[in-house]
Formats: structure tokens, C-alpha cells, sequence
């Protein structure tokens, strides 16, 4: 169940609601609030906290990390060796 405010238009989202969508605990959730992670709402002398879904997808855009771009095997396989470079002239022997 998604809360909607009629005056405002917004969507907010619960701490149960937001912990199933992350796949996590409540309590990961109150961490993330109380280190700054995630805007949320909580009206004085409430203890229901509502975060906007607005603030919770830019914190997803802003905490994702772009992926790396994976290097085929193919490519290392294509790069030649160099061969070893023999002197032509003989080593010397050192004397102690």
C-alpha cells in the first residue's frame, strides 16, 4: 500500500515498504536514515516516518555505480608475443 497525499500529489513510502524494496531489514533502513542516505518526513511528536519517492529514486540514482565494462578473453588471446632478443655477440666471462 502506497500513502499518497491528496494535497500535494506526492507518493511516500513506509520504512516496511522501502526495507522489501532493498531487500533488507528495518532497522538497515534506520541507519541509512540517520546517516543521511535517505530524505524522509516525520511530523513532530510522531514516530511514523514516511520517505517521498521522489528523494528515494534520486538517492538511488545518485548511490548507483555505472558498471564496469567487461574485456573479453578474446582480445588477450589476439595479442602476439614478442620474441626473445638474442645477442649476437657472445657473454662475457667475468673474472672476481
Amino acid at each position: 500500500m502506497v500513502i499518497k497525499m491528496l494535497e500535494t500529489g506526492k507518493v511516500y513510502l513506509t520504512q516496511k515498504q522501502l526495507a522489501d524494496r532493498y531487500n533488507v531489514s528495518v532497522s538497515t533502513i534506520k541507519n541509512w536514515r540517520d546517516r543521511g542516505y535517505l530524505p524522509y518526513l516525520q511530523l513532530p511528536d510522531s514516530t511514523r516516518v514516511l520517505y517521498p519517492l521522489d528523494g528515494i529514486l534520486e538517492a538511488e540514482h545518485q548511490f548507483t555505480t555505472p558498471a564496469k565494462e567487461v574485456k573479453h578473453k578474446k582480445e588477450s588471446a589476439e595479442r602476439k608475443r614478442k620474441k626473445p632478443v638474442i645477442s649476437a655477440t657472445p657473454k662475457k666471462e667475468w673474472r672476481i
